[in-house]
């Protein structure tokens, strides 16, 4: 071989290498900026968590959520602004997958409505497979998936959504006592024996109460979901709550389930255990 081709050769490697290693700075260099956008807006949206806004309180609580919410810790005078608490989580990602394992961490409102949630599956170290954002802020409610925690991969908003994290914000008052006495935003409507209503506007969810007073389910008829093909409907949602203990100075059922009523019946997407929990003034 020429010596000339030689170095031809030599020289394409060696450019082949080097276009391989911009290659990957330049894409390390997108998935931390990602990251960090991700990270930033993740901050800024919880940073408007309760805020210093002061709710009105209820008016009038059925006696079964008044004396749930005091025997769970609940106290009006501490003036607790929201609460922060960490999840250990299993999810089916659509209808009859696989679970998949996700870390949460969650901020609640007590004087006024909003939630956000901050979720996350690993791929290496800070590497992440999926990130999401799921919350409720100002009346509106929101849904973002992160690809590689850093790429937007699921920008989801609109009524129905607004009204399904409404319905959440509204179901996971079983683990923020709190806002029981002092969310005037929520009508409450005993419907049963055993039963009573939470809503707010069109977002209404039914809780079920065992004979000792602790709230072991909740249930909507109307929950919006979004079908495969994308267009909007509802189905019936159902969560059920228990193993009661006191965490972080409250007590709440550590471990829950959720799920939806198909035409073939109940399937679960998500369940999930307390491991942490704060009070924030």
């Amino acid at each position: 071989m020429p010596d000339y081709l030689g170095k031809i050769e030599s020289a394409s490697m060696g450019w082949l290498v080097l276009a391989i290693l911009v290659g990957l700075v330049v894409v390390a260099a997108v998935l931390w900026l990602g990251r960090w956008a991700y990270e930033r807006r993740a901050d800024r949206l919880a940073g408007r968590i309760g805020g210093d806004v002061a709710g009105q309180r209820p008016e009038r609580l059925p006696r079964v959520v008044r004396d749930f919410a005091r025997r769970n810790g609940a106290d009006p005078e501490a003036r607790v602004s929201h609460v922060e608490f960490g999840q250990s989580v299993k999810m089916r990602l659509r209808r009859g997958a696989p679970w998949v394992t996700l870390w949460g961490w969650q901020w609640s409102g007590v004087r006024q409505p909003g939630f956000l949630w901050k979720a996350g599956r690993e791929l290496w170290k800070d590497v992440a497979h999926i990130r999401v954002l799921d919350g409720f802020l100002n009346g509106r409610g929101f849904l973002e998936v992160y690809l590689l925690g850093a790429l937007p991969m699921v920008r989801a908003s609109g009524a129905d959504i607004s009204k399904g994290e409404a319905m959440r914000y509204l179901a996971e008052l079983v683990w923020v006592p709190d806002a029981i006495l002092e969310n005037g935003a929520i009508r409450w409507t005993v419907v049963g024996e055993r039963h009573v209503a939470a809503s707010m506007g069109d977002a209404r969810v039914v809780f079920e109460f065992d004979a000792g007073g602790d709230i072991i389910g909740v249930q909507a008829k109307d929950r919006p979901v979004r079908a495969p093909k994308g267009e909007p409907q509802t189905r019936e949602w159902i969560g059920t709550f228990e193993r009661y203990s006191w965490v972080g100075g409250r007590r709440m059922p550590t471990k829950a389930e959720v799920g939806y009523v198909y035409p073939d019946g109940y399937e679960a997407y998500w369940r999930g255990e307390i491991t942490a929990y704060h009070l924030r003034h």
